[in-house]
């Protein structure tokens, strides 16, 4: 680390989820490195979710904003976990994005 540089910690194991984006959902080593990196900048409570996720697979369905879930966004956009928690970051930094993708949640598929 360089000086003046800000590493951001995490409160999930980067290094199981790195395991994890390697050998079951095949990252390439950059791709699970910057993926590691954009979701230390999630909130605490997707954080821990994504932990729980990491030692069990065990998807929340506790953090929801307008009536959306992780599960519901990964079943209408047909996405991984953590695209899902992604998502999830940006409906509860702007509510009205998730009333928008309730209604039609098909124009946000990637």
């Amino acid at each position: 680390m360089h000086k003046g540089e800000n590493r951001i910690s995490s409160l999930f194991n980067e290094e199981m989820l790195k395991e994890i984006l390697l050998n079951e959902c095949n990252f390439y080593q950059y791709q699970a490195e910057m993926e590691i990196d954009g979701l230390k900048k999630l909130q605490e409570p997707l954080q821990r979710a994504l932990q729980q996720w990491i030692e069990d697979r065990t998807i929340s369905e506790e953090i929801e904003v307008e009536g959306i879930t992780i599960k519901y966004i990964m079943d209408k956009c047909q996405s991984d976990f953590t695209s899902a928690l992604t998502f999830m970051s940006v409906f509860m930094d702007e509510p009205e994005e998730a009333i928008e993708f309730k209604s039609i949640p098909f124009f946000f598929i990637k």
